[in-house]
């Protein structure tokens, strides 16, 4: 009798502690609506669950200055949300980081059966390595989902068109190829933190340009005020003075492009163009620019490409992913068009899955199992209490 009870004890510690363990990948970090009658749910492993009935709906804002032009912003958007945790999550990260974090954010972008529509650009700023769309789903906006760094793209719906829905990732065929995602994430991650230290030293020439131009007293659209809490913002500043802003900025092209500036007038010009030695100057301004960004680039760098978009007949798509959908839909076509491998599922509603999602399932479903025996074990225990 003491031998089962120590069995069942030791059962009891272990459905305990699993649910603990899966727990840091199942916690829901972030919930918002994608239109009426839809919503979202972000979990800690990077599972973006779309789930409600009708389509995904961006809220649009537009505006209209005193000149008569509009502008128009996306707001409330899934993508934009998205994009507000990224933030939240990389505030205190160093560029390499950030940038790393972006991929894995999402890891798997699950569309619930009743979604109907997704609008256009609404997931392209992240990189599922799984994407399932439903059977249900009608409409795919233009490079409404990112599928460059996908393994598996699951399209239920054999009458839905994905050219030019979904983003893939390419290379140049001469270029070398990668081997893994992996390995092409973290050549993506290097190359996009040389973007951003390039971008640093060339804000310091467009923030010159701007307090100049408000010097000479030419509207660019911003009132100094705003052009103070943008720089001191950026910079970790805390200028009062154009002046002063003008200054930093040349201190800083002096010491990013190895030039030996004294003033304004020197560096860039607004007003003068006509001046042979100022376009000069400007010209020689942006060649170093342009360098700098030339020398940044690798020869295989991703180059993304739209499923079955003309112009790309000297691109070919990496290997990795695997386009899954009905013999004869949509999906079989837009793969054979980009020449990306192709299996049938055996119905819309049973998708083949790889090797390593049926691995996925199966751990799914026992641990699914494990949690509801846990449950069940401690909701026991407590009315025997």
């Amino acid at each position: 009798m003491k031998k089962w009870i120590s069995v069942f004890l030791a059962a009891l510690m272990m459905t305990a502690i699993l649910p603990a363990a899966f727990a840091a990948d199942d916690d829901v970090i972030a919930t918002g609506d994608g239109g009426e009658g839809v919503t979202w749910t972000l979990t800690e492993g990077g599972v973006l669950t779309v789930s409600g009935s009708g389509p995904i709906v961006d809220d649009i804002k537009v505006e209209v200055d005193e000149d008569g032009y509009e502008s128009t912003e996306m707001i409330d958007c899934i993508g934009w949300q998205l994009d507000r945790v990224l933030t939240a999550r990389t505030e205190d990260m160093d560029a390499a980081d950030a940038a790393r974090a972006r991929f894995d954010l999402v890891k798997d972008l699950i569309i619930a059966e009743g979604i109907t529509a997704i609008p256009s650009d609404e997931f392209s700023d992240f990189y599922p390595r799984s994407i399932t769309l439903p059977g249900t789903l009608a409409e795919l906006g233009y490079s409404a989902v990112n599928a460059s760094f996908a393994e598996t793209l699951t399209v239920l719906n054999k009458n839905l068109d994905i050219l030019g829905g979904v983003i893939l990732a390419g290379h140049h065929k001469d270029a070398a190829t990668y081997a893994s995602i992996d390995e092409a994430i973290t050549a993506t991650v290097a190359y996009e933190t040389q973007l951003d230290e390039i971008e640093k030293k060339t804000y310091a020439v467009y923030d010159l340009g701007a307090a100049y131009e408000m010097q000479c007293g030419i509207d660019n659209g911003l009132t100094e005020e705003e052009y103070l809490t943008n720089f001191n913002e950026y910079y970790g500043t805390d200028f009062t003075k154009l002046d002063e802003c003008i200054a930093f900025c040349i201190d800083c092209i002096n010491s990013d492009f190895g030039t030996q500036y004294t003033a304004v007038d020197e560096v860039y010009t607004f007003v003068q163009t006509e001046d042979e030695s100022y376009a000069q100057r400007d010209e020689e301004l942006d060649n170093t620019i342009t360098e700098l960004y030339e020398a940044a680039d690798i020869e295989d760098s991703l180059c993304r490409a739209y499923l079955g978009e003309e112009g790309q007949e000297d691109v070919a798509v990496y290997t990795w992913l695997t386009v899954y959908g009905p013999a004869g839909s949509g999906a079989e076509e837009a793969a054979a068009t980009s020449g990306v491998p192709f299996e049938a599922t055996t119905s819309p509603d049973t998708p083949i899955t790889s090797f390593f999602g049926r691995i996925k399932r199966a751990y799914e479903t026992v641990k699914a199992f494990v949690i509801r025996l846990y449950n069940w074990i401690r909701f026991n225990l407590a009315i025997l209490k």
